[in-house]
């Protein structure tokens, strides 16, 4: 082959090579429209927090009242545990509590030894003590409240008696939970629409949603933690939910 047919032999592959560039580029630039053509936008949402809060009145209270005893024999210890139970049962006769709502759990009993130089106990019996709870169950929180409050009229007379702090309770949560979630999500739908509408757009259809726990306060309380808080002390309680949703924002 002379030198005149490598120059065209040359030419022809450079050529080719370009057509076949040109074509993939070609090819891919279609693909890359294509691929933008059918490319799904991006999804616009908007996160807001809907909450609830009632005021509710605990429908039950329970109390314990507890008759403590000690004595130098088995016999001494029981007589003072009587005396203290009649001083309990008395004393609950006079604030309106029957005796059906005042139930006598098992006595306890234990005995403390004389401990010698080193302090170990030594087999000689120091004193025998002696418990008895009273256990209180009764809608009646109001009155359950009054008593504790004026169990100091117990203690005057000598008795050994403590008074546990009482739980006031509402059994209808349950019920209550759905209820309040309702009303937690209704608060969160409504301010989804105004940030949207304020927004010249709209909400759409929910794409994630979640319930906090519920919190069980104190009245007035402002204090929250990530478990929930259930409140026994007072009668009257606030209870508060707290709903996230997160919607998807579409053209008005």
């Amino acid at each position: 082959m002379n030198g005149h047919s490598l120059i065209l032999a040359a030419a022809a592959a450079a050529i080719a090579c370009g057509v076949s560039i040109i074509t993939s580029v070609a090819v891919a630039s279609n693909a890359y429209v294509r691929r933008g053509e059918v490319a799904p936008a991006p999804t616009r949402d908007l996160a807001v927090t809907g909450s609830a809060k009632l005021r509710i009145r605990s429908d039950v209270a329970t109390w314990s009242i507890v008759a403590k005893s000690s004595g130098r024999t088995q016999e001494e210890a029981w007589a003072s545990l009587e005396a203290a139970a009649a001083g309990i049962r008395g004393f609950l006769r006079d604030r309106g509590f029957p005796d059906e709502v005042c139930l006598p759990g098992p006595v306890s009993t234990s005995i403390d030894y004389v401990r010698d130089a080193n302090g170990r106990d030594t087999q000689v019996i120091f004193a025998h003590r002696m418990t008895r709870h009273f256990d209180i169950t009764t809608p009646d929180c109001d009155r359950v409240h009054a008593a504790a409050g004026a169990v100091t009229d117990l203690l005057r007379t000598g008795l050994q008696v403590e008074s546990r702090p009482p739980s006031f309770l509402y059994t209808r949560l349950a019920e209550l939970k759905v209820r309040m979630i309702g009303e937690a999500t209704a608060n969160a739908r409504e301010r989804g629409e105004t940030i949207a509408r304020g927004s010249g757009c709209r909400i759409g259809p929910v794409l994630d949603a979640r319930a906090g726990v519920l919190q069980i306060t104190a009245p007035w309380s402002t204090e929250v933690t990530s478990s929930g808080i259930h409140d026994t002390g007072t009668i009257e309680k606030d209870v508060t939910s707290v709903v996230h949703l997160r919607f998807e924002i579409v053209p008005q």
